[in-house]
């Protein structure tokens, strides 16, 4: 039985503070905040499995794949990761929860806080320092950096409140590890998949054909084929799917990375375009 290690709250708090300044700073288009989500959990990895070189090297494969969500609500899957892991460090099963879990959460809580961090306080607070410094007011700007002091001082608490809630997950169900670790996965396939469906467009064209001349009125013939209809009473969302097969099976070959795979996005977006086979 390995026995449980566990971070001190300096080391907790060390980490919250990594992921405030390296969640944006390594960002790239390939894994996004991949690599600042990585070197959060640099410690964390460090002092759970540094001892374990296979488990070391699953985590750290398992944390630096693609990551992406609003920076404050990072901060509570970050917690709760930290927690699960630390919680399930035997056998590296916490290492498989976790990223099932990140990968879940980041699509609904980006949602979620690109609308309360990002989108209405721009709006409010940009209107407000923009009116006041067209008058010579300083104080609107002063309004908006006070709200960015209250976003830093709120990201400790939301680290927080996702260790306490990621602690909670794994006690209660500590009995059903492999459930768990299924169930998550399911879930983080599944927000996956929809977002291939949501986000990934490949619309194809209606084709028309010419079948020649019509003998008695002379009117060309023409036969209309609408290769969207066909493919989406198929299994709508078909076409999304296998392209990100495609790339995903591109990504994986020696010759092929994250700059080639847009430029050859590009071409072939462009190609099939000039063909007439996807709409632009």
């Amino acid at each position: 039985m390995t026995q449980t290690k566990r971070l001190t709250k300096q080391e907790l708090r060390r980490i919250n503070l990594r992921w405030i300044w390296n969640s944006q700073i390594g960002w790239n288009y390939e894994r996004m905040q991949g690599l600042g989500y990585l070197t959060t959990m640099l410690p964390l990895i460090e002092k759970l499995y540094g001892d374990q070189p296979a488990l070391k090297k699953k985590a750290l494969q398992a944390h630096s794949v693609f990551f992406n969500t609003t920076p404050a609500m990072g901060d509570i899957i970050v917690g709760m990761n930290v927690a699960i892991e630390e919680e399930m460090q035997e056998n590296g099963a916490g290492i498989d929860v976790a990223s099932s879990m990140k990968t879940a959460l980041m699509g609904p809580f980006a949602g979620v806080g690109d609308t309360i961090f990002s989108m209405i306080p721009g709006a409010v607070f940009g209107s407000i320092a923009a009116t006041m410094a067209k008058e010579g007011s300083v104080v609107g700007i002063m309004i908006w950096e006070i709200w960015l002091i209250g976003v830093l001082l709120l990201r400790f608490k939301l680290y927080d409140i996702g260790y306490q809630q990621g602690a909670k997950i794994v006690n209660t169900l500590s009995g059903i590890k492999e459930t768990v670790t299924a169930a998550a996965s399911v879930l983080g396939l599944t927000v996956v998949g929809g977002m291939i469906a949501t986000m990934v467009k490949f619309p194809l064209k209606t084709l028309t054909v010419s079948l020649g001349t019509d003998p008695k009125t002379g009117e060309m013939l023409l036969q209309e084929f609408p290769l969207q209809k066909y493919m989406d009473s198929i299994m709508p969302g078909l076409m999304p799917a296998l392209f990100a097969v495609l790339c995903y099976w591109m990504l994986g070959q020696k010759w092929m990375n994250s700059n080639r795979l847009i430029i050859t996005v590009l071409v072939l977006a462009i190609v099939l375009a000039s063909l007439g086979i996807v709409e632009v």
